[in-house]
């Protein structure tokens, strides 16, 4: 199998965390009263062979819970590769063999996971490679818009595409965006809302979303540790990037909304530091090819 691995901390990827509900879960709403078609057709001590296979050029991901589902079923797992693996179609993500209907159990929901990580993995990796091509110190963020019920699988498939999350929630960030100044004075009372917060919460870096460039200047003279410009153009990003840096060298420009592949390097080489988008997970999915064979006995 020739491989290569896109980043050399696929152990990172290890920090989302599916629980063993997860994957019993999995299983379950896929089977709320059993397999029907296997049961009629008496498939019962029939032994088979499953092995999944790119058709096209992928990122694998989400094959360690696939190989979780698997092994919950009862199948012996052969050979798999890891979450972040680079494959060419024709490549096999993962073998197994057992009860033929273990096999029918799994077969669907195992491959549709990872279809469905394995895209956002591959688009993320295509963002990444473009703006890296411009700055390749700069971070590719994906935001906490995925869609709703795949947090887990959607952040597992982010990094393993190159790319970190933006916010895993509400809880991990100080994030104050135009909505929440409405109430505490607008930007003219900024200075004052971040020296209070900053007051609260000595450790964490603060983030002002801005709109213009009078806003971004704003929050750098505020005290900001980081600017979050919103929908700007390439040409408005980089006189922010410009004169937010004369105010705070050290301030970290984020270019947000609507970042893709095609306008991603223009972002990296306007200044931005890191790039948020929610575009990689609407990506289409992997293609992957179940060989299923029966066999007399192993």
């Amino acid at each position: 199998m020739d491989t290569c691995n896109i980043t050399p901390k696929l152990n990172e990827i290890g920090m989302i965390y599916f629980t063993e509900a997860d994957i019993d879960r999995l299983i379950e709403d896929d089977l709320p009263a059993g397999d029907m078609t296997t049961f009629l057709l008496d498939l019962a001590g029939k032994k088979g062979s499953i092995a999944l296979i790119a058709r096209n050029e992928m990122i694998a991901c989400c094959t360690e819970e696939a190989v979780r589902l698997y092994k919950k079923a009862g199948l012996e797992v052969g050979d798999f590769v890891a979450s972040g693996t680079r494959l060419q179609p024709g490549d096999r993500l993962i073998e197994a063999k057992g009860e033929a209907s273990a096999i029918h159990i799994i077969w669907r929901t195992g491959s549709a996971m990872i279809e469905f990580a394995s895209g956002i993995a591959g688009r993320t990796n295509q963002l990444v490679m473009a703006a890296k091509k411009e700055n390749p110190s700069i971070s590719v963020a994906g935001t906490r818009k995925h869609p709703p019920f795949v947090k887990k699988m959607a952040l597992k498939a982010l990094m393993a595409g190159g790319g970190v999350p933006h916010r895993t929630g509400l809880s991990d960030t100080i994030l104050i965006f135009r909505e929440h100044l409405l109430f505490t004075g607008g930007y003219e009372r900024l200075p004052e809302v971040i020296r209070s917060v900053k007051e609260k919460m000595k450790e964490r870096k603060i983030v002002i979303e801005a709109h213009s460039l009078k806003e971004a200047l704003i929050a750098a003279k505020s005290g900001a540790d980081a600017v979050q410009m919103d929908k700007s153009t390439q040409e408005i990003f980089s006189e922010c990037s410009g004169k937010c840096r004369a105010i705070n060298p050290n301030i970290c420009m984020i270019a947000a909304g609507a970042i893709n592949d095609s306008n991603a390097g223009m972002y990296a080489k306007a200044g931005a530091d890191v790039l948020v988008t929610s575009w990689m997970y609407f990506a289409p999915p992997a293609d992957i090819m179940a060989e299923i064979l029966p066999i007399d006995e192993y």
